[in-house]
């Protein structure tokens, strides 16, 4: 039999494997996997919605000021690092904005110095030059013989500017859509490995308006937001976002039926998400979760009034005129656990008081609505 005969034969399972090898530097099927995990987002309802949470990969936040992008992008990581091994989190500040109220809302510990960067902490790179970032987050991804994880929020993608723009002038004419491109070509080289080696990246975008050279032109049915950043953008996430603004009947009032005052202070808000791409199928879902303020250490989320909602949802609290009463397999799971509850309360605000005053309660009908209602 000729030689030409004979490599004729290999069988394709052969061929691959032989070819995997030869060109074993260009693919990851010879290295381990991380294990898979689901980070929450930190709130009840929305996990819900989103599969219990987020995963390895690239997310992309988006939408207007104030619409909580930031501190949802710092809540996730908070959780990475506390239920995921070996995690550090990095935070590419390209837009100058991360306050101290927003530092001490986030429960995280920041360090400034490389050195100071420790599993469980949050390094603060300032720094808004796209090509010094990417190039620097690739190394990162390359050399990292302990294999950490890393949960990377680059806040802002808006705030980036290419190094060839930074010595330009106002007047000098910078290059169209070089951030689109450059966007482009980061993704293309780190998003593969982003998931395979459990890394996460959140990349937090502003809105933009569009402009229209006239009333009548079409909408393009292809956009997928109203966010910078090119098609690469919207493409490599798993999930995308958008955070939209905040109104009047999204406050939280001492007293609700009553408008704010000195006297009637706002209490919270809701923030609204519409979810613009999804891995389950929740596409298209807008969804609203409880913010009180004042609160720090991560806990700004909250939770105690989705709790509640949820019970009320589920009709595990029941609802009489003013009155509250809770259903027989909730107070007994709760007695197995040691924790007695009266079975009526009157007022939502006695509810909330419960919860707020009593951390055992809280987590016990935290627990058994993972168990009762997301199982």
């Amino acid at each position: 039999m000729s030689k030409k005969s004979a490599k004729e034969t290999i069988g394709t399972s052969q061929f691959m494997s032989k070819f995997f090898k030869s060109n074993k530097e260009f693919h990851y099927n010879y290295e381990d996997t991380a294990k898979p995990y689901i980070v929450s987002t930190g709130s009840l309802i929305l996990d819900q919605f989103i599969g219990g949470g987020l995963g390895a990969g690239l997310q992309r936040f988006i939408g207007c000021n104030e619409g909580g992008k930031t501190n949802e992008a710092l809540h996730v990581m908070k959780n990475m690092l506390e239920t995921v091994e070996k995690t550090k989190g990095l935070y590419i500040k390209a837009e100058g904005r991360l306050s101290g109220d927003i530092q001490k809302r986030s429960g995280l510990k920041f360090v400034t110095d490389p050195e100071d960067w420790e599993v469980g902490t949050c390094l603060v790179w300032e720094c808004n030059i796209y090509d010094v970032v990417f190039d620097g987050l690739r190394e990162l991804l390359k050399n990292n013989p302990d294999k950490e994880k890393f949960c990377i929020v680059i806040d802002s993608m808006d705030g980036l500017i290419p190094k060839s723009d930074l010595e330009k002038t106002t007047s000098d004419a910078a290059k169209v859509a070089a951030g689109a491109s450059l966007t482009s070509d980061f993704l293309k080289r780190v998003s593969l490995g982003m998931g395979k080696f459990g890394h996460m990246c959140i990349m937090i975008s502003q809105v933009r308006s569009t402009i229209k050279t006239s009333q009548y032109a079409a909408s393009d049915p292809n956009n997928q937001t109203n966010s910078s950043g090119g098609n690469a953008a919207l493409h490599y996430p798993d999930w995308i976002i958008n955070f939209e603004k905040r109104n009047q009947a999204d406050l939280i009032l001492q007293d609700q039926k009553a408008r704010p005052s000195p006297e009637n202070p706002i209490i919270g808000h809701y923030a609204k998400v519409h979810i613009q791409k999804s891995t389950n199928e929740s596409t298209g879902m807008r969804i609203r979760y409880p913010i009180k303020h004042g609160r720090s250490d991560g806990k700004s989320i909250w939770i105690e009034r989705e709790i509640i909602e949820m019970l009320l949802m589920w009709n595990f609290i029941e609802k009489s005129a003013s009155w509250f009463k809770f259903d027989e397999e909730l107070i007994k799971y709760l007695d197995d656990r040691g924790i007695e509850l009266q079975e009526k309360y009157q007022g939502m605000k006695a509810l909330y008081d419960l919860l707020e005053s009593n951390e055992e309660v809280t987590k016990a009908m935290h627990l058994f609505i993972a168990e009762n209602v997301f199982a």
